[in-house]
């Protein structure tokens, strides 16, 4: 019989497997490379690692890197002493840095995350968009096609009208796979269209002779409404 956790744990230690651990708390990543240490395998990614900033040195050592939040705190008690300036002082500490959100509205906004590094702890902007654009591609291994503008990669891009980091930025176009699957001239153009076309349906309807309304009200099925109970038999739903 095939035991799947065994298998992955072996996949582990042979190094074959990429490895991120789930921490809050210094003594949680101290284990952790501890025991990494002892069976010889090298941890890639810490995630959340809210108290990283504290044993940034010990991270850097083992050659890990760190996925955090940006300025999460204090929302309970394993991240009591979380503070906003943990991704920049272990990015000062030659860590790997990314951000990374739970939440599904924040993960979308990752770039109004990342200028939050420069404004705790002075990072440059250039080095905060790292934080969410080739830094984490390197931590998942994956940043021979993703994280960066070089030739040969997947050229998965965004086009803004400013920083990318400013909230004040808008999207001009999106591609993917080098396709533009959007820009805010075609957007603009099809929003142009679809008013319009609302704007024909709607004087359709109100010049429409067959109802006073321009709307037919009555339902096409001839099928009664048929009310439920508890001595409904089948026969009585499938007869009618």
């Amino acid at each position: 019989r095939i035991n799947l956790e065994l298998e992955a744990l072996a996949e582990i230690l042979e190094g074959t497997r990429l490895l991120h651990c789930h921490s809050y708390r210094q003594d949680e990543i101290l284990m952790l490379t501890r025991i990494a240490e002892e069976f010889g395998f090298t941890i890639a990614t810490f995630q959340h690692v809210l108290e990283g900033y504290k044993v940034a040195e010990r991270i850097a050592e083992h050659g890990a890197g760190a996925s955090s939040f940006s300025d999460w705190w204090q929302y309970k008690y394993e991240v009591i002493d979380a503070i906003p300036y943990n991704g920049t002082l272990m990015a000062r500490n030659d860590v790997l840095v990314s951000f990374n959100s739970d939440d599904g509205e924040l993960a979308r906004r990752l770039n109004t995350e990342a200028i939050k590094a420069v404004k705790y702890g002075g990072l440059s902007e250039e080095d905060a968009l790292k934080f969410v654009t080739i830094n984490p591609a390197k931590q998942l291994r994956i940043d021979k096609w993703v994280g960066s503008l070089e030739e040969g990669k997947d050229a998965d891009f965004v086009i803004w009208d400013g920083p990318p980091l400013s909230i004040y930025s808008h999207v001009l176009e999106t591609w993917i796979d080098g396709i533009q699957y959007w820009s805010a001239d075609q957007n603009a153009h099809l929003e142009d269209r679809d008013k319009q076309l609302r704007e024909n349906l709607i004087q359709k309807v109100l010049t429409s002779k067959s109802d006073p309304s321009g709307i037919e009200m009555k339902p096409n099925s001839k099928t009664p409404h048929i009310r439920h109970n508890c001595e409904l038999r089948d026969d009585d739903l499938y007869n009618h």
